[in-house]
């Protein structure tokens, strides 16, 4: 994996006011597609990528069902699914109407402590990139 080393000013800790340099990750520029995914995991597999992308959109399909109806969904190895959503204060309980006061409904993702960690990494120390990625010296 790639990364830069940033020089930053320490707002707080015991090095608070001293200049230290911290390194961040320095992603790659294309992403991956959807395509890209379901073919590599199709590789040396009984299955193939048109499959791999029915069970991802199946799985869509149910996950949202489930959570829609309140439901918790465990996704084994890669962790949990839960729904929630942003509610308004009212001042009186009749006041509270779901139509008008509840919206933002979405799924939060809860990755297992196995699936969140990357494994066999190894460090690349880059040039710092700017927004429109020129290379920043320094």
């Amino acid at each position: 994996m790639d990364y830069s080393l940033n020089k930053r000013k320490m707002s707080v800790g015991p090095l608070k006011g001293k200049e230290v340099f911290v390194a961040s990750p320095v992603c790659q520029k294309q992403r991956i597609s959807f395509d890209k995914l379901c073919e590599r995991m199709a590789e040396d597999s009984t299955v193939g990528d048109a499959d791999v992308a029915a069970v991802f959109y199946k799985f869509r399909k149910v996950l949202n069902e489930y959570c829609s109806k309140g439901y918790i969904v465990d996704g084994g190895p890669l962790g949990t699914f839960r729904p929630t959503f942003t509610s308004k204060a009212v001042a009186r309980e009749e006041d509270f109407k779901p139509t008008e006061c509840i919206s933002k409904t979405q799924i939060l993702f809860t990755p297992t402590a196995d699936f969140r960690r990357l494994k066999n990494v190894e460090f690349f120390r880059v040039s710092k990139q700017k927004k429109d990625g020129k290379v920043v010296e320094g």
